[in-house]
């Protein structure tokens, strides 16, 4: 996993990356102003009753649910941001590391943003379900909130990058045989989503660092047969 990660930090100065890179932080950023937005707004249309420490208690507690909201959708946001970027950060990362892999399965932009919006309602409505053990556990919300988004970025980055080299029934295979691996590494991008500032390459760093990993876990010994490569 490790060489995963120095492989994706080794290549932020590429020129392929460096543009996809420049564009994710922008959507990334571009989601989180308009949650805060949409949030602000709805907080604003509460803020009619003319008593001053109401409606300031309101402006503090809409701040505070616009701060957990964004923690809360981060990884459900961040993964259709990834999709719709993943096939050029792949090409990239794949034209340097691994260029005798040939060409890609064809996705059409249906299917990827089908699994992204998919990933992102059940990741929002699973954090939103914990939300009380989130508030009522300090201490032990934060390991709550790397073991279940770490479970799902895993699982969700894993099967992005494995469907552009296998088909539905090879990527379930591949996941079967490296659970344990794939939580690791999706634990690793669930804290990358918790870090200021950095969290808004995750769209980048993510899908790279996935794609290092698929790569790594489908050479190390998978038995003949077992997966299947969709052909091209």
């Amino acid at each position: 996993m490790f060489q995963s990660i120095a492989r994706t930090l080794g290549q932020l100065g590429d020129p392929r990356l460096r543009g996809v890179l420049a564009i994710a932080v922008a959507a990334t950023l571009g989601l989180i102003l308009a949650l805060a937005i949409a949030v602000g707004a709805g907080i604003d249309a509460l803020q009619a009753t003319g008593i001053d420490w109401l409606d300031g208690t309101l402006s503090v507690t809409g701040a505070i649910v616009t701060v957990v909201l964004a923690f809360l959708f981060f990884p459900g946001m961040v993964q259709v941001i990834s999709g719709l970027f993943a096939d050029s950060v792949a090409e990239a990362v794949e034209a340097r590391h691994y260029p005798g892999l040939g060409a890609a399965r064809h996705q059409t932009i249906g299917e990827i943003l089908a699994d992204s919006l998919q990933f992102a309602a059940v990741s929002i409505g699973l954090n939103l379900l914990v939300l009380p053990l989130y508030l009522l556990l300090p201490g032990l919300n934060l390991l709550l909130f790397y073991g279940l988004n770490g479970y799902l970025l895993g699982r969700e980055y894993a099967e992005m990058v494995a469907l552009r080299r296998y088909d539905r029934s090879g990527v379930k295979a591949f996941r079967k045989q490296n659970q344990g691996a794939l939580f690791t590494a999706g634990v690793a991008i669930a804290v990358l989503t918790t870090i200021p500032v950095l969290n808004l390459a995750t769209p980048v760093l993510a899908t790279a660092f996935a794609l290092h990993e698929f790569e790594r876990l489908r050479h190390r010994g998978v038995p003949g047969g077992e997966i299947r490569a969709t052909p091209h």
